[in-house]
């Protein structure tokens, strides 16, 4: 019998979403509702399961607690990434991590072109400014820049940053810039975006920045106070990916010293963020709570995609979003089969 656990889910809609009754008859499915904050408790609640399903980055997995689950051969996030998962130990445990790839695309680029927009248009200023004052004075939005004639800046160019590229760099008319050392240069022919190699030549240059890549090792505090003191004073700084890209305390640095005009933030460093932030203060910042990758079909997408996975394994085969490639090696054998990359032996039994 196979065991699947689905954490956090409580919106209860992880059964109703998703195709579980597509696996194999002895496969069960346990779903919990409630959060666990205590790893101990976790780690006896996960005990025996084979498969977990975390949603998103709730539910950390640290190597202390991946080595008290021994039974556990496949761990999928809903989300695209998750930095809470040690996938290195998971590695060396001979765990499979795999996650919901290419569910919120659509949604992320969309959250970081309406805050370009919106920060533009200074729409929740002004919003802000009636709501609570009454007054006409339009003084303090002004000058609005004509965004057509502006330059976009896009750090990172994976699927996200291409869709950014779509609809405000193609929709809007704007020249658009892009750093990212790993991506082919036909995707830069393609889009119709410049590349450029070092992230302050970009910062110099854009009038707006969206940052749109995975938060790893390389991408922690990439964007700090050496990218901010090469910004134009009127730029405005778009995060839609994870806080700790940025340096928060020197992007508050930053705006309290006028070096930059304004902020878009739909992630923090700290999440919940403490609601004494400064940045909740600036009336030049706008927030959301992690809300960018969220929306009915990003929701059905991502339990589509962890009951797809789950599925593939139990056949013995490696999931379309597998992230450790390297974990075949701690596996008992894995051998060609038409039209795939290989059969992995062992893990439907």
């Amino acid at each position: 019998m196979t065991k699947i656990a689905i954490l956090d889910d409580y919106q209860n809609v992880a059964l109703e979403m998703a195709e579980w009754r597509s696996l194999p008859d002895d496969a069960t499915v346990d779903v919990y509702a409630e959060h666990v904050f205590d790893e101990d408790q976790l780690a006896v609640r996960l005990a025996g399961y084979d498969a977990v399903v975390a949603m998103r980055e709730r539910t950390p997995f640290p190597r202390r607690l991946l080595e008290r689950l021994p039974d556990l051969r496949l761990l999928i996030t809903a989300g695209m990434r998750n930095a809470s998962i040690d996938v290195d130990a998971a590695t060396d445990m001979g765990i499979i991590v795999t996650n919901g790839a290419g569910m919120c695309a659509e949604e992320v680029s969309n959250q970081a072109v309406t805050m370009a927009l919106a920060l533009n248009r200074q729409v929740v200023q002004t919003t802000n400014q009636l709501r609570n004052t009454g007054s006409w004075d339009r003084s303090a939005f002004m000058p609005i820049g004509a965004i057509d004639e502006q330059t976009l800046g896009i750090i990172g160019f994976g699927n996200i940053g291409r869709q950014v590229a779509r609809k405000l760099g193609q929709g809007w008319r704007m020249e658009t810039l892009v750093y990212d050392p790993y991506v082919a240069p036909w995707i830069i022919s393609e889009y119709g975006v410049e590349q450029v190699f070092e992230i302050n030549e970009l910062c110099e240059r854009s009038d707006y920045i969206i940052v749109v890549v995975p938060l790893n090792t390389e991408t922690f505090h990439m964007v700090g106070a050496e990218q901010f003191d090469h910004m134009k004073e009127s730029a405005f700084y778009i995060n839609v990916c994870r806080g700790s890209v940025t340096d928060e305390p020197a992007m508050i640095a930053a705006l309290q010293a006028g070096k930059i005009r304004g902020a878009g933030l739909d992630v923090f460093e700290q999440e919940p963020v403490d609601p004494n932030n400064p940045l909740l203060q600036m009336n030049n910042v706008i927030t959301a709570m992690h809300l960018a990758g969220a929306s009915t079909r990003a929701a059905w997408l991502s339990r589509q995609r962890a009951s797809q996975q789950v599925a593939a394994v139990l056949r013995g085969e490696w999931p379309s979003a597998g992230q450790n490639p390297e974990v075949t090696a701690k596996l008992k054998s894995k051998s060609r089969m038409p039209g795939s990359a290989g059969k992995i032996n062992g893990l439907s039994g």
